[in-house]
């Protein structure tokens, strides 16, 4: 068979030796399990990317996972938390502080979140995951993220 000429476009695990910025703590192996990571290496020519996770519950979660600290994008970006409880589709099993623009937001729902280019956003701390928790985020990459 033919190989398929848009098979490159399909990522099936995270890439290796992923260098992240200085704003975003390193995630623990034990209880965060990385999925996919796609930006202009991964994919070349892609103009926008993500990062994918499963944050699991554990003796860490109670106390809090900081997974960035206060930064400002030139870009906007979307993240995202959705939790695996079947009982309670909206209910995150878990807490997620997340300041935005300065004002402090604590989500106990799934949620998606849009953070404009140039607003402030951070830290945001992860709590009392109960439940397997996916997270995604997603923005521009590559040229794009220069413009």
């Amino acid at each position: 068979m033919a190989e398929q000429k848009n098979a490159k476009n399909f990522i099936f695990k995270d890439k290796q030796n992923l260098k992240m910025p200085a704003y975003q703590h390193p995630t623990d192996p034990k209880h965060t399990h990385r999925l996919a990571y796609i930006d202009e290496e991964t994919v070349p020519g892609a103009d926008f990317g993500c990062e994918t996770m499963w944050l699991l519950p554990g003796e860490k979660s109670q106390e809090g996972q900081k997974m960035l600290d206060r930064h400002t994008l030139p870009y906007g970006k979307f993240i995202g938390f959705f939790s695996y409880n079947y009982d309670n589709i909206r209910d995150l099993c878990a807490e997620v502080e997340l300041w935005i623009g300065g004002e402090k937001h604590v989500m106990t729902n799934n949620f998606a979140a849009f953070i404009p280019p140039n607003v402030e956003h951070g830290p945001m701390i992860i709590r009392n995951i109960t439940k397997p928790i996916f997270h995604f985020t997603s923005s521009p990459c590559g040229e794009a993220a220069k413009k």
